[in-house]
């Protein structure tokens, strides 16, 4: 290499060190880099760390184009010569692919079909060994299979908000019972019942009820969750809390005399509370993931 080639390497690599590489780097984060700009996440070949270097957009269906400016003596084609599995960041995803170098390959040529015109500017003027890498980019999953089952997913959502209704939906009935001068356990004594209809001693009805309480809201969440429509998610929730309210209370409770001998009232607003607590996490993880899909 002549005097003036390597005074050009090192001219342009102090340049992308301490000034280029670091700006673009930051617009790559910040979602605000050019769309000829893309990231190579190399690791590094003495400390095992990923080292990530700006290079042109050189996508192509599923292979990826890089023209090195200083060849082999460029830190990421060491790397690449370590380890070749690399990383590419086109806009915001990561892709994983294998660099292959290619010495008998034209780079200018390469760069003219590239079609980068600015970029092909750049490293012909900075350049001093020219070298063609190739990225093999692993397949994309199938929309499919890279995202969970719509029916995954409601079962989550109904899980979620049957976390949050349990603890929230009986305020109504403990409000009324403190209004009242009422015994505000009466409720969960009476839910206790369900799994040892037999017994009469509070504490042992209080451990039997958690987990009858537990259950019932998971599950008439889960089943509210699968079943409610994209839009008015919420007042069909609601209508769902006043429809378990007459399962829970007009045909299960009869069976039960001490869920029996419960104020209805109260009993019927826990469970539109219920409906309309899940209706709502629903409607927002709903919410959520269409403005992530969009995004």
């Amino acid at each position: 290499m002549s005097i003036s080639a390597d005074r050009k390497r090192r001219a342009s690599t102090l340049l992308a060190t301490h000034l280029v590489n670091p700006l673009v780097k930051r617009a790559v984060d910040a979602g605000i880099a050019p769309p000829m700009v893309a990231v190579l996440e190399t690791t590094g070949r003495k400390s095992g760390l990923p080292r990530r270097t700006p290079v042109g957009n050189g996508l192509d269906r599923d292979t990826f184009w890089i023209v090195a400016e200083h060849g082999r003596r460029a830190a990421y084609v060491r790397n690449v010569e370590a380890n070749s599995r690399v990383r590419i960041k086109v806009g915001d995803r990561w892709r994983a692919g294998t660099a292959n170098l290619l010495p008998d390959d034209d780079p200018r040529e390469r760069q003219r079909r590239i079609g980068r015109r600015l970029n092909a500017l750049v490293v012909r003027a900075m350049g001093t060994d020219l070298l063609t890498v190739r990225v093999d980019l692993d397949p994309l999953p199938s929309e499919q299979e890279s995202r969970p089952s719509v029916l995954s997913e409601r079962v989550a959502d109904g899980l979620a908000a049957g976390a949050v209704a349990a603890v929230l939906s009986g305020a109504p009935s403990t409000a009324y019972a403190f209004a009242a001068g009422r015994a505000p356990l009466e409720a969960a004594l009476a839910a206790g019942t369900l799994l040892l209809p037999r017994e009469r001693r509070p504490g042992r009805l209080l451990l039997a009820a958690a987990p009858v309480h537990l259950a019932l809201s998971f599950g008439w969440a889960v089943a509210l969750s699968l079943v409610l429509p994209r839009r008015g998610a919420l007042a069909a929730a609601a209508v769902g809390g006043l429809g378990i309210a007459a399962l829970d209370l007009g045909v299960v409770g009869r069976r039960f005399p001490r869920i029996a001998c419960l104020p209805q009232a109260p009993q019927v607003a826990d469970h539109l509370a219920f409906g309309l607590v899940v209706g709502a996490i629903v409607a927002r993880r709903r919410a959520r993931r269409g403005a992530h899909a969009r995004g």
